[in-house]
């Protein structure tokens, strides 16, 4: 029984990193690019942010020259799908950045990325088109899963919940104290 079991651990898992996609997809770039601005209004982790940019990209960061000091310049960002015409990209974005007096302005874009190697590099900040609409304002969401891979996922969560209470059943009772 032991053996069946770790065989069905095992499966799981090969199962469950089978689901995992590794590859970079130019809305996640756009986001984590985004998150490296941000992340430029702090103090503690501006120089962390720096090398990020420089990862995710060459173009010039979203200046805010009014933004909070020592803060998150965005207080909150999304971004859309990402439209591919062969090696490039581009991700509309929209950001809400923090201004001093505990304010807020909306500033939205499109990204433009081009294919980096297996990846992409943001290559320039450019103003929203009509076409450039991010999912809370009706655009296509960045990714999404397809009906079979969400019954696989339901799937395995069964399958992991049905050896967990196997493997508890299996476990000796502690002797009483009495």
């Amino acid at each position: 029984m032991t053996r069946r079991l770790l065989a069905v651990v095992l499966l799981a898992l090969a199962l469950g990193s089978a689901c995992a996609r590794d590859e970079a997809r130019p809305s996640g770039i756009a986001e984590r690019w985004l998150q490296a601005v941000s992340d430029l209004g702090r103090d503690g982790l501006r120089e962390d942010a720096q090398e990020r940019l420089a990862e995710y990209g060459t173009a010039a960061p979203i200046d805010v020259p009014d933004a909070e000091d020592d803060e998150r310049t965005f207080s909150d960002l999304e971004v859309g799908k990402a439209r591919i015409q062969g090696d490039v990209a581009v991700v509309p974005f929209r950001v809400n950045a923090r201004i001093e007096g505990d304010r807020k302005r909306e500033i939205k874009g499109a990204l433009a990325l081009a294919k980096d190697g297996d990846s992409w590099s943001v290559t320039e900040v450019a103003p929203a088109g009509p076409q450039d609409r991010v999912p809370s304002e009706g655009g296509a969401r960045p990714a999404s899963s397809k009906p079979s891979q969400w019954l696989l996922a339901l799937l395995l969560g069964v399958a992991m919940t049905v050896v967990a209470i196997a493997v508890i059943e299996r476990q000796p009772l502690p002797e009483s104290r009495h």
